[in-house]
Order: C-alpha cells, then sequence, then structure tokens
C-alpha cells in the first residue's frame, strides 16, 4: 500500500516537472518572439555651444500609445510623410511628458528638428529640443519621464546624461519614472551597478539565451545520484555522480561564459559587426541544434565545446543589449565588466531556479529521461518558430 503511494507520489511529481518545465518553455516564447524587441526609447542630455540639448527617440510602433490615439498592434508604422504630419502632436506629447529641472528650476525645451533613426529592434523617430544655457555653478538635475502607462510594464526609456564634464547613464521605468542626479561627482559605483542590473535583466529578458543554456544543462540531469546512459560505471557511488553533474554543469556554464566574454569585448570594441538580423537567427540555430543533439545517443559529443562554440555567437546578442544601452567612455572596461558581471548573475539566478525544482521532485533515471525528451522537444518547437519569424522579418 505504502509502495503504491510512493509511487503514485513520484508519478505525480515527474508529471508535474515535465509540466513546469514546458510551461516555463511556452511562457518564454509567449513573452516574446523576438527576444530582444522591447519597444525601448531613448534620452540623450547633452551641450551644445553652452546650452542643453536633449535628443529623445521614441520606438515608431509605439506612437499611437505615445498620443493616446487608438491604435492596433497590428497596424503598419507610419511612412515618412505621416511622421512629418504627426511631428507637432509628438512635440506636444514629449513637452507634457518629459519635464527636466536644474536646482529646482523648470528647463524649458524648444523643439529643434524631427528625423527618423535606426536601432536594434527597428525604426524610431526622433525630436530635437534645446533649452537655455546651463550655469557653471548647477548641482542637481530631476528628470520626470512620465510615459508610461498603467499596463506598461516593459517598456524602458535609456538616458545619457552628459554635463559639465559628468556622465551619467540610467534607466527610467514605470516604477523609476522620476529620477535625480548630481552634477560635479559623477556616480562612478551607481553607474557600475546600474550596468550590472541591466546585464542580469538582459538575460531575465532574452529568452533565447535561457532556453540555449537550459537545453545544454538537461543533460547533465543523468548524472545525478545514479548511472544512466553510460556516462558512470554502475559501481559508482552518489557522491561521485554528484560530483560529475557538478563538472558537468560547471565546464558548461565556463565554457558559454567565456566565449560570450570574448565576442561581447570584441564586439564593443568594434572588431566583430554581424548584422542583427543574422545574429538572432544564427542564436535561434544554436537552439535547435542543441535540442536536437539532446533528443539522439548516436553521436557522442562535448558539450562544454558545443556551450563554447554557440557561445561566440550569443556574445554578439549581449553586445547588442550593452550598445543599445550606451556604453559609458568615461568607465569603459568597468562597464563592460559590470555588465557581463549582471549576465552571469542572471544566468546563474535562473539556473538555480529551474535545477533546485527538477532536481528535488525527479529523481529516477526515467524520470530524468522524460524531462531531457519533452523539454529538449518544447525547446526545438520554440526555437524552430523563433527561427523562421526571425528570418522573415
Amino acid at each position: 500500500m505504502h509502495k503504491n503511494f510512493a509511487q503514485a507520489a513520484r508519478r505525480l511529481f515527474l508529471n508535474s516537472a515535465i509540466g513546469w518545465l514546458m510551461g516555463l518553455c511556452f511562457f518564454l516564447v509567449s513573452t516574446t518572439a523576438y527576444a530582444h524587441q522591447t519597444g525601448n526609447s531613448y534620452l540623450n542630455i547633452r551641450q551644445v555651444a553652452g546650452r542643453i540639448a536633449v535628443d529623445l527617440d521614441f520606438f515608431v510602433r509605439d506612437l499611437d500609445s505615445l498620443l493616446e490615439s487608438p491604435g492596433g498592434a497590428d497596424e503598419p508604422p507610419p511612412d515618412p510623410e505621416k511622421l512629418q504630419a504627426l511631428q507637432q502632436p509628438i512635440t506636444n506629447a514629449i513637452q507634457r511628458f518629459l519635464k527636466i529641472e536644474i536646482d529646482d528650476r523648470p528647463v524649458p525645451l524648444e523643439f529643434s528638428v524631427q528625423s527618423v533613426v535606426l536601432h536594434n529592434d527597428g525604426i524610431y523617430v526622433r525630436q530635437q529640443f534645446l533649452g537655455p544655457a546651463l550655469a557653471a555653478e548647477a548641482r542637481f538635475v530631476v528628470i520626470r519621464y512620465e510615459f508610461f502607462t498603467q499596463n506598461d510594464r516593459l517598456g524602458r526609456a535609456f538616458m545619457r546624461l552628459m554635463l559639465h564634464g559628468d556622465e551619467i547613464s540610467s534607466v527610467f521605468d514605470r516604477a523609476n519614472s522620476i529620477q535625480r542626479f548630481a552634477l560635479g561627482e559623477t556616480k562612478r559605483s551607481a553607474t557600475l551597478l546600474l550596468f550590472t542590473k541591466e546585464g542580469a535583466k538582459h538575460i531575465w529578458t532574452g529568452s533565447d539565451h535561457l532556453l540555449f543554456l537550459l537545453t545544454l544543462l538537461l543533460p547533465g540531469l543523468m548524472l545525478w545520484n545514479k548511472n544512466s546512459l553510460g556516462y558512470l560505471d554502475t559501481q559508482s557511488k552518489p557522491q561521485t555522480a554528484n560530483r560529475e553533474a557538478e563538472k558537468f554543469a560547471l565546464k558548461v556554464i565556463t565554457a558559454f561564459t567565456l566565449a560570450h566574454s570574448i565576442t561581447l569585448a570584441l564586439s564593443v570594441f568594434g572588431l566583430v559587426t554581424l548584422p542583427d538580423k543574422l545574429i538572432e537567427s544564427m542564436i535561434a540555430i544554436s537552439i535547435i541544434v542543441s535540442a536536437l543533439l539532446n533528443l539522439q545517443n548516436r553521436f557522442q559529443f562535448n558539450h562544454w565545446k558545443l556551450a563554447f562554440f554557440f557561445g561566440l555567437i550569443h556574445g554578439l546578442g549581449f553586445a547588442n543589449g550593452l550598445k543599445e544601452l550606451g556604453l559609458s567612455s568615461i568607465y569603459f572596461i568597468e562597464t563592460l565588466i559590470a555588465f557581463n558581471l549582471g549576465v552571469e548573475l542572471g544566468q546563474l539566478s535562473v539556473v538555480l531556479i529551474v535545477a533546485i525544482p527538477i532536481l528535488l521532485l525527479v529523481r529516477s533515471d526515467k524520470g530524468k529521461k522524460q524531462i531531457l525528451k519533452w523539454g529538449s522537444l518544447t525547446v526545438l518547437c520554440i526555437s524552430v518558430v523563433w527561427l523562421f519569424k526571425r528570418m522573415l522579418a
């Protein structure tokens, strides 16, 4: 009786684990088919001939939201002529929702020119404004970026402020739409913390990077506690098996980290450049290959070598996110390292969140094989959809 109950409980745990893993994968693909398309905006505040100059890049597809006008997400973006006709309403909206104060005095912004610019995720409309001259004794800047609506949880505005020789980067979102900055003392630690946090966010919102890493780590389940698939001798003890599993995960994560760190640095320094569409498609292919290899037993390969090879490609994707954030020129190396550290912390947190429940719930080799099979099949389906969407985009 107790034995039947235990078997039923284990079966329930296994089904729950498989369902949880598949649900996680489908949640990731439902949140984004193009992992880095976030509809961001970009705010650049600087000095031109002593005067305050402001550039604001707004995603063309978000203009309906900016102008508070009815429009569907499936509607095509406006053409250049329509954008020009919308110049005054866009200007009115920006002057209404973007407020800048210096030493508690409002900074009036006068429209200068409108243009169209291209970012990694699409076409943006840029409006430039000019303000008064910046006083030499200016100490504090307060920015109120109030474009976010009650339902806008994903939108972010990347800000770069360069006044009086200081360079400060920050990110505005719905929870942080009003921010205060000190001039005359560049906040080095705050800038580094910002880039670390953004590196972690890039991983959490980069579903493709997560699925690739988790797919490569799935075979490591077979090494945990018990012998399976010929990885260990049949007489191996659980402690030995666990050490092998830990070494497997460490090799994969280390190889992936080293590889993407190399191309992240090369890309940021301008030594390696590939079209964004090609990078995103190659990332999808890397996930497809890793999932297919998990579903076969004929070819033996080193997972850490695969992680290193495809990690070189994923590093180009990380570089896109860092470039869009705006790499600080004052702390170039430090911010590059901080962003990469954030990426690693984000990866580690996700791996722990996924791995611990599975290891606690699934102990039999049969259960692990089911997780490996159905998890890889789910990832395969998702990545194939991604590949077609990215190639046809």
